[in-house]
């Protein structure tokens, strides 16, 4: 059996197990006669009891989707495997960096072995992080979750395993003991008494305030400006100025002041955020202009820049580690950021940014740092099929996979779609199907989609399998009820309409309601195939008028063959040459079947000249004339 062969079995299998199984089917979407049966599938979908309360849609009695239970036929479980796939092709798989990897490295372990050149470029700079385990614990799979359960923002629960530091933080030796007391930090130490006592030049009290901060802080040392005039001056513009990101003006701001007071000292919390958002400056400019190395060494030189605080550093560093192949590193650092940092928005922005940049085994290594979310499943679920995703949809527009999806990740991917819920995801194995030309499974993938939602690519497919599957009679039904739903689902009616009525036995009845709802959606939608339909159907009836208008209409539109050889058929009965010819110059080269059509030229036979007839005198002229009119003449 080729991989093709064993692709579609997986999914046939996985598809049948959910479509015949009522227990694998969302409870709110279940009924009577629920089966999706794939070998004999109707357009009809029975009447959801959760579908009108939870999507958000109100439910339409006309809906043809709607149809009374018992309307769907039952038939056998679809069984067996098509082969009608093939093995995928040589040059089909995408080129992926060689990359050195650790293939005994646990999930959300670092994969990535560092090659010399990356240990080299950054030796004495980036202390390799510790490999944390992280274990995943196996969450049940909750089938059966009705759909009616609010979607809301996941709790998550992190996970246990040990704290992962920050990748460019300097590596300190463990302290002796474990109870060792820390030393006493000058930023620690509440000194606002002791210098009110020497602002004052009490000193008894400043005696009295040292001996009580020592006794608390064996090793404290004292400020040695205790006694220097503390200054008044304003911080506040400076701090306005930084607000706007002129990083360079606070700096001349500081140099003004210090020159106009050499002892006053701007306070620590401005110089550290002033050096901080120099950095990210320094940071971001790199960034713009690729240069990956300046990146780092910046980063390096900050590390209080790698704080969750700080993401879209930390992205850019992790970027620019991906960039010059240092992958170890640019793992280290999305690592860093999923074990310490809380916000679900940026830790999932984390994983689909390293899914782009990192080689797939450390992406799927990531995966596993994932927190579980209240309903006991992995908080980077969805992203975990992105492969698979990546695949079908390879297939569609290839032909071919790149490589073969394990049956376990299909079967995982069938139902994680159910469970969810998956409109996007369903419609993208019925897209799948249909690129196989397997209608009844396609048409049974969209008919579930839209058990989800009335999504309009959901109802598209419909229509398209069941015009497939010689259904035009109910893929009309569908079209003209959504037809406002999408300019696609439009699109789909005129195609219907316009196909039937250009065809040699019409089937639609065409009655003065639906011609005129086809000829408003056609005008509406700027339809070059609906305008020639209907000037064809006119010609048809002799109303040459209606037929050139909206022939003219279809080319205005968008020139086409078939507008255009309306045109053309107008011209030639009616004997107008100009307008013939005028076609012929403009779209001749594009349409052949003008050259078919003769410009008509009437003959023109010239008349004979007439002779000029001489008046003839009353009576005859006699020898005697002729001899007086020469006795005259001299």
């Amino acid at each position: 059996m080729s991989a093709k062969s064993k692709l579609k079995f997986s999914l046939l299998a996985a598809t049948a197990v959910l479509l015949i199984n009522p227990g694998l089917v969302l409870k709110s979407l279940q009924n009577d006669d629920s089966e999706l049966r794939a070998q004999e599938m109707s357009w009809t979908l029975p009447a959801s009891q959760g579908l009108g309360q939870n999507s958000g849609m109100t439910l339409d009695a006309n809906d043809p989707l709607l149809a009374p239970v018992g309307a769907v036929s039952s038939s056998a479980a679809v069984s067996g495997a098509n082969s009608a796939f093939v093995a995928p092709t040589a040059n089909s798989a995408p080129t992926i960096d060689s990359v050195a990897v650790n293939p005994k490295a646990a999930p959300g372990d670092n994969p990535f072995m560092r090659t010399t050149a990356a240990a080299s470029a950054t030796q004495g700079r980036l202390p390799a992080a510790q490999p944390v385990s992280v274990v995943v614990p196996a969450a049940p799979i909750d089938a059966l979750r009705p759909a009616a359960t609010p979607v809301s923002a996941p709790v998550l629960t992190p996970l246990p395993g040990s704290d992962v530091v920050n990748p460019f933080a300097a590596t300190t030796a463990p302290a002796s003991g474990i109870n060792s007391a820390q030393p006493a930090t000058a930023a620690s130490v509440d000194i606002s008494a002791l210098r009110y006592y020497a602002s004052t030049r009490d000193l008894k009290r400043v005696g009295a305030e040292l001996r009580r901060l020592k006794d608390l802080y064996p090793d404290w040392q004292p400020p040695k400006d205790l006694f220097t005039p503390v200054s008044q001056f304003d911080e506040q513009p400076l701090w306005n100025i930084y607000a706007t990101g002129n990083y360079a003006a606070v700096r001349a701001g500081i140099a003004r002041a210090q020159s106009v007071n050499p002892k006053w000292q701007p306070s620590d919390d401005l110089m550290s955020k002033l050096q901080l958002g120099e950095a990210r400056s320094l940071i971001d400019g790199a960034m713009a202009q690729s240069r990956w190395k300046d990146v780092i060494s910046t980063a390096q030189a900050m590390p209080s820049l790698m704080v969750c605080g700080e993401m879209q550093v930390q992205w850019n560093v992790a970027e620019a580690f991906a960039r010059t192949r240092s992958y170890a590193d640019a793992f280290d650092v999305y690592r860093y950021i999923l074990s310490s940092c809380d916000d679900p928005a940026m830790r999932l922005s984390t994983v689909q940014k390293a899914s782009l940049l990192i080689p797939p085994v450390g992406f799927t290594s990531l995966l596993a740092l994932g927190r579980m979310t209240q309903d006991g499943h992995p908080e980077f679920e969805n992203l975990g099929f992105d492969g698979i995703r990546r695949q079908i949809g390879s297939f569609i527009e290839h032909g071919d996979f790149s490589e073969m999806p394990a049956n376990e990740e299909i079967t995982r991917f069938v139902d994680f779609i159910q469970r969810n819920a998956s409109v996007e995801d369903a419609n993208l194995v019925g897209w799948y199907f249909y690129s196989q030309k397997d209608w009844a499974n396609a048409n049974a993938w969209f008919l579930q989609a839209t058990r989800f939602k009335r999504d309009p690519k959901s109802i598209e497919g419909l229509i398209l399998t069941l015009r497939q599957m010689d259904k035009t009679e109910d893929a009309l039904k569908l079209a003209r009820h959504y037809l406002k739903m999408s300019p696609d689902v439009a699109r789909q009616y005129i195609e219907i309409v316009a196909s039937d009525l250009t065809s040699d036995k019409p089937t639609i009845a065409l009655d003065e309601t639906e011609n005129k709802l086809f000829q408003d959606t056609v005008t509406a939608q700027k339809s070059a195939l609906g305008a020639q339909a209907i000037g064809w159907k006119y010609l048809a009836s002799n109303d040459k008028a209606t037929a050139k208008t909206w022939f003219a209409d279809s080319v205005e539109w968008q020139p086409t063959e078939g507008g255009v050889v309306g045109l053309a058929v107008l011209a030639a009965r009616s004997k107008n040459a100009p307008a013939l010819k005028a076609l012929k110059v403009n779209y001749g080269k594009t349409f052949t079947a003008l050259e078919d059509f003769k410009v008509y030229t009437p003959r023109y036979v010239a008349k004979k000249p007439v002779k000029a007839r001489l008046k003839a005198s009353s009576k005859p002229k006699t020898l005697m004339d002729y001899l007086r009119a020469d006795r005259s003449d001299t």
